[in-house]
């Protein structure tokens, strides 16, 4: 059974908002805590609709901002809010000349938590030594600004009318190097985009070629062989053109290896600092 992150959401919420309505700074740790847990549920809630591309080892973990990196590695408008309209089709292929408006899908971003979800952490734990020593206290008149801060992006989030909507074009690969299955989306825009496997870090460049369909195309480059006489060349992927990286020449069958390069400077009156 899939969890309700979205009703878990507004159970800690609701709760955070009868704690903030108590007015007692005492209550305030518990607020923190509730609205850690809205955010982390509201972010969980998201990442369903990308659970087939985000890869086993993404879906275990709880820190909401590492969850939403790996989503917008995976669709650049992860957290973006959409507007979802509809229309009748004068002809298939044709945009209607009349759209309605169903409704705006409105996402706990990633500016968000990274403003939020760590600083209320710091609440919920004693003031370091350091702070203890200089009598540097809990600034709780912050912390209730910052709580009524995230109280009104959550709303937001939770009153809109439709979520986890997602229109990007989608397409997948087997990874050239390992195998690995690839999944990504391109920009609303259709503008290419670089993307790289999370087991080998093989990179591609991902295109619109039409039809809503894409393309993967490997970032790789043929590095020449330097013996003389020899004309075989090598494909080097692209994060392995540094120093170090070692081949064997498949023509000739001599082991090579990329190193930095040193030339002459036949500038004498090159200045030197």
């Amino acid at each position: 059974m899939t969890p309700d992150f979205r009703t878990t959401a507004r159970k800690h919420l609701s709760r955070a908002k009868e704690l903030l309505a108590s007015g007692d700074d005492a209550d305030l740790e518990f607020v923190a805590l509730k609205l850690r847990k809205a955010m982390e549920a509201l972010t969980y809630e998201r990442s369903k609709i990308y659970s087939d591309d985000l890869g086993p080892e993404a879906m275990k973990t709880w820190q909401p901002r590492k969850l939403m990196q790996r989503m917008l590695e995976v669709d650049p408008h992860a957290d973006k809010a959409a507007q979802i309209s509809m229309g009748r089709e004068p002809s298939p292929g044709k945009r209607p000349e009349t759209m309605r408006l169903l409704g705006t899908d409105n996402v706990f971003d990633m500016k968000t938590l990274k403003k939020h979800y760590d600083a209320l952490g710091a609440y919920l734990h004693t003031e370091t030594l350091d702070q203890l020593y200089r009598g540097k206290t809990h600034d709780l008149e912050k912390l209730r600004k910052r709580c009524d801060a995230i109280v009104e992006a959550a709303d937001i989030v939770l009153d809109s009318k439709i979520w986890n909507s997602s229109m990007a074009n989608r397409g997948e690969i087997e990874c050239h190097d390992c195998g690995s299955i690839i999944r990504r989306r391109l920009d609303r825009d259709g503008e290419p985009r670089v993307v790289q496997c999370w087991d080998c870090n093989a990179s591609y460049t991902l295109t619109d070629i039409g039809n809503r369909k894409v393309n993967f195309e490997p970032r790789m480059q043929d590095v020449p062989c330097p013996v003389e006489g020899c004309s075989g060349s090598f494909p080097l992927w692209e994060r392995e053109l540094v120093a170090g990286t070692r081949w064997k020449c498949r023509d000739c069958g001599q082991a090579l290896r990329l190193a930095p390069g040193v030339t002459i400077d036949e500038n004498e009156n090159t200045h030197y600092e």
